[in-house]
């Protein structure tokens, strides 16, 4: 979606704008919900980590975004429903935007302790990222009025990835490097921590990234709360695996990961609990964030729960998870692959994450990187950004992908 523009008229329940039909494609409709939910759990999880009120308001600007989007989508299926199998398909695409609006809802949640007088541990952020990469927002001033980003980033020797832009109550999407800022656009950028202090420095700009204090008796907490938010994105990277490839398999480990999630919140409760060195403050906003991650996972359940009941998916979604920001897909391995392991092909240092591989009929999820290795014939379900298209379709044509992901649900749907 790079540089596409996201009209908003922002819906504010309880207040006095209006909703109105408009004719937007269903597609259309749950990608940018896909894109802008997915885009919320980072933001929400780095607005707590440093404490930055600036990240958890553009939170809620995206919950609200979505809260409408979800009121259109509903209008545009219930137009487009013709039929019992009509019908039948339609609740799979239900699902997904009901999913997505409950991982919008669960990232205010989080975002919502920046705004309040609930706190994580205030050494948090010195342990998190290990990566030493973060999310942060800067305000455009008037002296950059009209210039490029491209003249913005310069100087800088290492990149940084303008996630976002939003201007008044229109949002950009991954903006292209010619795109003109205006006065007062928020910036919602990804990058090392270096290069985002440099950019402050060069804006002269202050930004909550820069101030880092050693407190290393926090590492476990924030190990766990890392691991919540991985596994919950996990289990959301599942659940679309899941539908597109129509695979109960996947499906019941999407359950299961939501059940240990619930054992992984009961043991994090207690340790919290337990921990006299905390705040009652601290300890509420640490079981907020592991509350609300615990909910991300039950979204991901529901978003399975259709196929388990025996309902086909809509054709739809194959489209919808090769054309948004985060993209699900396939590649054949063939002979010169032949052994080598999931490390060893490269993909991850090239931005491509190998949730599953199917070898026949029998499926492999999540399988061990170093270890796992491939033969001729295997079928990786790979997770990439739009930036590493290009690539994607070196490895394997963009028809070639139809088809393999065709006779997979096809065949998933037989058994």
């Amino acid at each position: 979606m790079g540089g596409d523009l996201i009209e908003s008229s922002y819906l504010k329940y309880g207040g006095n704008r209006e909703i109105k039909y408009e004719p937007i494609p269903v597609k259309q409709l749950l990608i940018e919900m896909k894109n802008l939910s997915e885009l919320m759990v980072d933001l929400s999880y780095y607005s707590v980590i440093y404490g930055d009120r600036e990240l958890a308001k553009e939170v809620f600007e995206l919950e609200t975004r979505i809260d409408e989007l979800r009121v259109l989508l509903t209008m545009q299926v219930a137009l487009a429903t013709r039929s019992k199998n009509d019908a039948e398909k339609m609740v799979s695409i239900y699902a997904i935007a009901s999913a997505t609006d409950k991982i919008s809802d669960s990232a205010a949640d989080i975002a919502r302790i920046a705004l309040r007088r609930m706190r994580i541990p205030k050494g948090i952020a010195t342990v998190a990222p290990r990566t030493s990469e973060t999310i942060t927002v800067i305000e455009i001033r008037e002296e950059y009025d009209g210039m490029n980003l491209g003249a913005i980033l310069c100087d800088l020797k290492s990149s940084i990835d303008v996630i976002a832009i939003r201007r008044g109550r229109r949002i950009f999407l991954e903006p292209p490097i010619e795109f003109k800022v205006e006065k007062g656009d928020i910036l919602i950028l990804r990058g090392l921590i270096d290069s985002i202090n440099k950019l402050a420095t060069k804006l002269k700009l202050k930004t909550t990234t820069s101030k880092r204090v050693k407190m290393e008796k926090y590492i476990p907490i924030f190990d766990m709360l890392e691991h919540f938010r991985r596994t919950s994105r996990l289990s959301i990277d599942l659940a679309y695996v899941a539908v597109l490839t129509r695979s109960h398999e996947v499906a019941e480990k999407v359950l299961d990961i939501e059940s240990y999630t619930d054992t992984l919140l009961n043991r994090f409760c207690k340790e919290i609990l337990e921990d006299r060195e905390l705040s009652v403050q601290e300890k509420l906003g640490s079981l907020w964030i592991a509350i609300a991650s615990e909910n991300i996972t039950d979204a991901a359940a529901e978003m399975v729960e259709p196929l388990l009941r025996g309902l086909e998916p809509h054709p739809l979604i194959t489209d919808i998870l090769e054309e948004a920001d985060e993209r699900i897909s396939v590649v054949e391995m063939d002979k010169t692959d032949e052994g080598f392991t999931l490390k060893e092909l490269g993909y991850v240092e090239k931005g491509i994450s190998i949730l599953a591989v199917r070898r026949g009929d029998e499926w492999y999820i999540m399988p061990p990187y170093s270890s796992f290795r491939v033969k001729e014939g295997d079928i990786l379900i790979v997770k990439y950004s739009m930036e590493s298209k290009e690539l994607i379709d070196e490895l394997e044509k963009e028809e070639d992908r139809e088809e393999i992901i065709e006779e997979i649900q096809e065949e998933e749907w037989r058994e």
